[in-house]
């Protein structure tokens, strides 16, 4: 049940083409208020309490974020950690996320490994089967270049947070199932949603990396 959720989440309160980006250039900007709006609609009636709440009007939050994927990154790809965290940053910004979530994903997806193979294929930071990622770069008329395409980080992102946000569309903004969504696909949710049950074991899992990074910041 949604309650269920809500109450659980209170109780946690190999050739890869990079994007280049400039290591003398300032890192992009978060966009504050679509940071919040989104801490809010994943918290619910938890965000006034929560570690979330307290970081509202702060900033320097991006250098946190560089920080935390410089750590999370495995050592041969350190050196493109800024280049990540453009991505994550950027796309999490136009797609009207928080970027903390977008790492909570990853970071349970994925471990922040670019090359992750999963059990039926998915591939990458945001573990995508390329079958999805073929189809959602068809729908925001990304260059689509095969398999490949998902090895490389910063497109991955791209096309990973693309998704998250077209299954935040499809289930109205209800976090524990467009999550729930992007692990077990929109047609189960649906099914189980449709017989009273809501699935919640992959959003608690999520959400606890999401509150464990801003407790670390």
């Amino acid at each position: 049940m949604k309650t269920y959720f809500l109450i659980t989440l209170s109780l946690v309160t190999s050739s890869i083409s990079f994007a280049k980006v400039d290591p003398s250039r300032s890192l992009a900007s978060i966009k504050q208020n679509v940071r919040v709006d989104h801490a809010r609609e994943l918290l619910g009636s938890h965000y006034k309490k929560s570690i979330v709440s307290t970081f509202e009007k702060s900033k320097g939050l991006e250098k946190n974020i560089l920080s935390t994927v410089t750590k999370r990154l495995p050592t041969k790809y350190k050196s493109q950690a800024k280049a990540v965290t453009e991505a994550i940053i950027k796309e999490a910004s136009s797609q009207g996320l928080d970027p903390y979530f977008v790492m909570a994903v990853i970071s349970g997806e994925s471990s922040f490994n670019p090359l992750a193979i999963g059990p039926v294929g998915e591939i990458g930071m945001m573990q995508i089967r390329p079958a999805t990622g073929e189809w959602m770069a068809k729908k925001i008329k990304f260059n689509w270049k095969g398999e490949k395409t998902l090895r490389d980080p910063v497109a991955n992102i791209k096309l990973g947070t693309a998704y998250l946000a077209w299954l935040r569309e499809k289930f109205s903004n209800q976090s524990q199932l467009y999550l729930a969504a992007y692990n077990m696909g929109p047609k189960s949710v649906k099914k189980a949603v449709a017989k009273s049950i809501w699935p919640k074991d992959y959003p608690i899992h999520v959400m606890k990396r999401y509150l464990a990074f801003y407790k670390s910041i």
